[in-house]
């Protein structure tokens, strides 16, 4: 279709429709525009509004954090000594000397004889190792449940697995199997049985 011919229709072409054509067209436009310009600039403000929000938590946490601890020095202070409990608690190796030396500690404050400590195997576990001490005791009730008290809230983790109490003579005679924890594995390829305990009798 030549020029000519096309500006002829759009003469006999209504105003009306000629006006509603253009207002068709600039919308057309509009939206457009917007697509290409409007909706990455949303988008890209909706991510600015999603780490804004991100910030402020962070900051909100800090806030709250400072407010829970004004006297920073004294909270490092009590940090480093939980710290150290925890240490005590599960230290990064076995140290059976040092165990057995708080064992023989204990029970001597308690008033009960320790009769015999003897270690067994140490089993690798998940991140950390485990080894169980088999503890006998003799010593009257009370002197054992103080010793048992002892060995609860001691500063080294110990879990009993199992225990046997006897009555002998004037003395409760009382068997602990117990094990004690370390974080990391061993080196060796396999479980080996741990040196010998010492024998109290």
């Amino acid at each position: 279709m030549d020029n000519k011919r096309l500006l002829f229709l759009i003469k006999k072409v209504s105003p009306k429709y000629l006006a509603a054509l253009y207002l068709v067209l600039v919308l057309a436009m509009g939206l457009c525009v917007a697509s290409i310009v409007l909706q990455p600039q949303k988008m890209r403000i909706a991510e600015r509004t999603r780490q804004l929000k991100q910030e402020q938590q962070k900051v909100a946490l800090v806030e709250n954090f400072v407010l829970a601890h004004q006297d920073a020095e004294q909270y490092l202070t009590e940090l480093q000594q939980a710290l150290g409990r925890a240490e005590t608690a599960l230290p990064d190796s076995l140290n059976v000397s040092a165990f057995l030396a708080q064992l023989e500690t204990d029970a001597q404050a308690s008033g009960v004889k320790l009769t015999n400590v003897k270690p067994s195997v140490v089993t690798d576990r998940l991140g950390y190792r485990e080894l169980p001490i088999e503890v006998s005791v003799e010593g009257s009730f009370a002197a054992t449940m103080s010793f048992l008290k002892k060995l609860e809230d001691g500063a080294r983790f110990s879990a009993p697995a199992a225990f046997l109490i006897q009555q002998k003579q004037n003395t409760l005679a009382t068997r602990l199997n117990l094990q004690i924890f370390c974080y990391g594995i061993s080196s060796r390829p396999a479980a080996s049985v741990a040196a010998p305990g010492p024998q109290v009798r």
